[in-house]
């Protein structure tokens, strides 16, 4: 069996949706060294996203792949390999089965990868969305301060009250260390 990291993307590895949008996304400092970490951990880089701009027309489907695509190119150019990227486009309203925090992905994922999800994690920003998935999936979370994950720990603690994180970690590079040296 394998074992992954499912990463969030915004907030986690980098950016917002207004750079995926405007196309010019940045990584965080930590993410290259996060990711390549992982990779040399012999863990599966997984991205996992909730995209819902694309159904709200401010971004078209096109648009973002193209954007994906140039993402994955840079991280190839540093020795990082992205197994996959799964993406929801759809908005809150459309109550789909792949938007965050339904597991649905994931175990897509779980079955295609033969992952071991007691080895495996999900990183991310957002308590409601990614500490959520990581419960539904019955899996490991690290919730980054980065992004959102302050705010997931103060003023949005309501919205996922009823569980906690594994681990919280200042960044993904602190994330993947945690996991490495400690997990």
């Amino acid at each position: 069996m394998n074992k992954a990291i499912f990463w969030d993307l915004l907030g986690t590895l980098g950016g917002s949706s207004h750079t995926l949008i405007n196309n010019n996304f940045e990584f965080f400092d930590h993410a290259i060294p996060a990711l390549q970490k992982a990779t040399e951990n012999n863990y599966l880089n997984i991205i996992i996203t909730n995209q819902s701009h694309i159904a709200h027309n401010r971004l078209t489907l096109e648009e973002y792949n193209d954007s994906l695509k140039k993402l994955i190119i840079r991280l190839e150019d540093k020795g990082i390999k992205i197994t996959e990227v799964y993406t929801c486009p759809h908005a809150k309203k459309d109550n789909c089965q792949c938007k965050k925090p339904q597991p649905l992905l994931v175990n897509q994922a779980i079955k295609k990868y033969d992952l071991n999800q007691n080895e495996s994690f999900i990183i991310g920003d957002s308590g409601k969305n990614d500490m959520l998935l990581a419960n539904n999936s019955n899996m490991k979370s690290i919730l980054v301060l980065t992004g959102e994950g302050i705010k997931s720990l103060t003023d949005s603690r309501q919205l996922w009250s009823e569980m906690r994180p594994t681990h919280i970690a200042e960044d993904s590079l602190d994330a993947v260390n945690k996991i490495v040296l400690f997990l």
